[in-house]
């Protein structure tokens, strides 16, 4: 166990610094040398650190060894599905970008992804693979569950047979929301809502570190709130012309009545937020982070809740879920190497 514990000391001193000497190793980590020099033998022999370079250290005759991740430490992906087609990046465990593909939408979407992913080049072995979808998924079988009028149908398909590696796949709002929260706007929230809005709609609830998903995976699907006349938001949004079915379109609502728009979102996310209570309600998306778009959101929510709570952007737009699916790949990755 002491040599597990130095190891991955080790490792998390060379995540965090690339390049680094025992000497450094030991300072920063307050372990002793000869038990550092040991850990980093263990790590060079099974391919994890590898020695590239030395310098003078000022003292006669001492020169010190550069370290840094060997090639078996591997590589992890993030994946995106959506409407858009299949975006895929590798990463090593530094969470350095080695390579990246995309395919366009259409065709067989496994076979699509098995091509893509087969077409990374990257060093050693694949460590973990994080999936984002535009749908939502179930908590217990992880399986993407199908909604009527989802505007990523083909989202439908489990790559469980697709990928030869720890796999985990999760809605696309809860990845952007992972990823605000730990390194985002969310940094600081004791609680938090994430609002996505685009070609569809969604909420991502969160307390502290922990994701409210639902006994179904359902929670936050704020697009299938019912108005009186038992119409969804999604739908009542189509009808007033701002998109057409089963998708909302972008340019539409940025040429149109944005304030109606943003009034009716708005409404939806006080309703939620009225029964949630959180501390901060973050707004991503193309449309829900939008200059444009978000102030008439803040002002539909301005007074509509029992008590007030802070509304922002998110910080990271588009590229949210391609974040927080890489946090998650890069943890499960650098937990692999000593598994």
């Amino acid at each position: 166990m002491l040599r597990e514990l130095t190891d991955r000391a080790v490792l998390a001193d060379v995540f965090a610094h690339g390049r680094v000497t025992r000497v450094d190793l030991a300072d920063r980590t307050g372990i002793s040398r000869p038990t550092i020099s040991e850990s980093v033998r263990r790590l060079e022999a099974a391919g994890l650190l590898t020695a590239t370079g030395s310098r003078e250290t000022g003292q006669r005759g001492r020169i010190a060894t550069f370290y840094e991740l060997g090639a078996d430490t591997g590589h992890v992906i993030a994946l995106e599905l959506n409407q858009f087609g299949v975006h895929v990046m590798a990463y090593d465990l530094r969470q350095t970008a080695i390579a990246e593909r995309r395919a366009e939408p259409g065709g067989d979407l496994a076979d699509k992804v098995r091509t893509t992913i087969a077409g990374i080049e990257a060093p050693g072995p694949l460590r973990a693979v994080a999936v984002s979808v535009a749908n939502p998924v179930d908590p217990a079988t992880r399986a993407v569950i199908p909604l009527s009028g989802s505007p990523f149908p083909e989202g439908f398909v489990r790559l469980d047979d697709v990928v030869d590696a720890p796999l985990v796949v999760d809605n696309d709002v809860n990845w952007a929301a992972l990823a605000e929260r730990r390194e985002g706007a969310a940094k600081e929230a004791a609680s938090f809502a994430y609002v996505h809005v685009g070609a569809g709609i969604g909420m991502s609830l969160c307390l502290g570190d922990q994701l409210v998903r639902g006994a179904h995976g359902l929670a936050g699907e704020i697009g299938y709130l019912k108005d009186d006349n038992d119409v969804t938001l999604t739908d009542a949004l189509l009808r007033q012309g701002f998109g057409t079915p089963p998708a909302i379109d972008v340019p539409t609502v940025l040429a149109g009545d944005k304030q109606a728009f943003g009034a009716a979102i708005g409404r939806a996310v006080a309703s939620a937020c009225t029964v949630f209570d959180p501390e901060l309600v973050l707004f991503g998306g193309p449309l829900g982070g939008h200059p444009e778009i978000l102030p008439h959101i803040r002002a539909a929510l301005d007074g509509a809740t029992p008590a007030p709570m802070r509304v922002a952007a998110g910080e990271f737009g588009d590229a949210a879920p391609m974040r927080g699916a890489l946090a998650w790949a890069v943890d499960h990755g650098r937990d692999q190497l000593l598994a």
